[in-house]
């Protein structure tokens, strides 16, 4: 069985116009969201770049091939995005729209980009949770109210889409999957209309309210939902319809990793059900949340992450990095909170 990795290999030769979009493009495209392209589409830089032309640029003046642990998306992304950069499918596949935003003080982490295809249609893809503090917080925030980055999500769709006629297709992986879900639901009417397909890769539901609601059903037939066979986020919350389950060539919490996902051909690999530690999983953690309140969760969230911030981390790297100052930083702040 093999992997997106193959998927380029295998599939590269053909361009769309040969064989159309399908659900492993879905994969490759939402992995190369997590390329931080800052550097590439901030001030007088183009604002239209073509996947051989973002790919040259990143890892002439950006590449770091030390940033991020081994087995993590944000390290299988850049190599994804230089594999296809030479390929006839997606070199000349364009890239706009760009937008990365980080804003300690609204708890917001957001990032989104337009990928231009050959036919025609836009694929909007919304990144997840990358590697800053802030981000995972948010990522806790979303089984407790509406977060910064899905009004910012909705924000994005409707702004990018209102001026042009493209048939849409929406995605991400993770959080990315999450907010495809609610942008596309939440959207102007006359814009939803437009969308084909809504892909969520792993990414977690809602609250009870929100997956019920009518917006949400209104999209259902539109929305596809992978997740792997030992999913934990895909789970979280509730998922507003039945996934299709991958199987993938990692373990427990790694599978979480859509480069690890299995793929035959231009298909998925699946498998009938999630596995049992899965469900067990999932179900120890919404006993858990159940217990709290919306306010004691609230307050869970900020306490946690009140000890990322006392060791000065902004992201998790830099917790890491950090070793026994981090550590010391935790203690200091736990005690003070015994205190209190």
């Amino acid at each position: 069985m093999g992997t997106i990795k193959d998927y380029i290999n295998w599939r590269g030769d053909l361009e769309f116009w040969q064989d159309g979009f399908n659900v492993v493009d879905n994969l490759v495209l939402s992995c190369v969201s997590y390329v931080d392209m800052d550097g590439i589409f901030d001030g007088d830089a183009p604002k239209v770049l073509s996947i051989k032309e973002v790919s040259d640029i990143y890892f002439e003046k950006i590449y770091d091939e030390d940033s991020f642990r081994d087995g993590s998306i944000l390290k299988d992304s850049p190599i994804t995005l230089k594999a296809i950069s030479q390929t006839s499918r997606y070199k000349d596949v364009r890239i706009r729209n760009y937008v990365n935003l980080i804003d300690t003080s609204r708890t917001l982490q957001f990032a989104a980009m337009e990928f231009l295809l050959p036919d025609g249609t836009s694929y909007i893809c919304f990144r997840g949770t990358d590697d800053t503090v802030v981000g995972w917080k948010e990522d806790f925030m979303l089984a407790i109210k509406e977060t910064e980055a899905e009004k910012e999500a909705v924000e994005y769709i409707n702004r990018i889409a209102k001026d042009n006629d493209r048939l849409l297709r929406v995605g991400g992986h993770s959080k990315g999957g999450h907010l495809s879900v609610f942008a596309a639901a939440k959207c102007n009417k006359d814009i939803q209309q437009r969308i084909l397909t809504v892909y969520s890769n792993d990414g977690p539901g809602f609250m009870d309210k929100v997956a019920s609601s009518k917006t949400i059903k209104d999209i259902l037939p539109k929305i596809i939902s992978i997740v792997p066979e030992e999913t934990i986020v895909g789970l979280l919350m509730t998922p507003v319809c039945e996934p299709i389950v991958v199987k993938s060539n990692a373990v427990a919490v790694l599978q979480h990793n859509i480069a690890t996902w299995c793929v035959e051909g231009k298909t998925l690999v699946t498998v009938e059900n999630i596995s049992k530690a899965a469900v067990m999983a999932d179900k120890w953690i919404k006993d858990s949340i159940a217990k709290m309140t919306e306010d004691e969760m609230d307050n869970f969230v900020e306490e946690l992450f009140s000890i990322f911030e006392a060791a000065g981390a902004l992201t998790l790297t830099d917790f890491k990095k950090g070793g026994l100052k981090s550590l010391k930083a935790i203690s200091q702040t736990v005690k003070a909170g015994k205190r209190k």
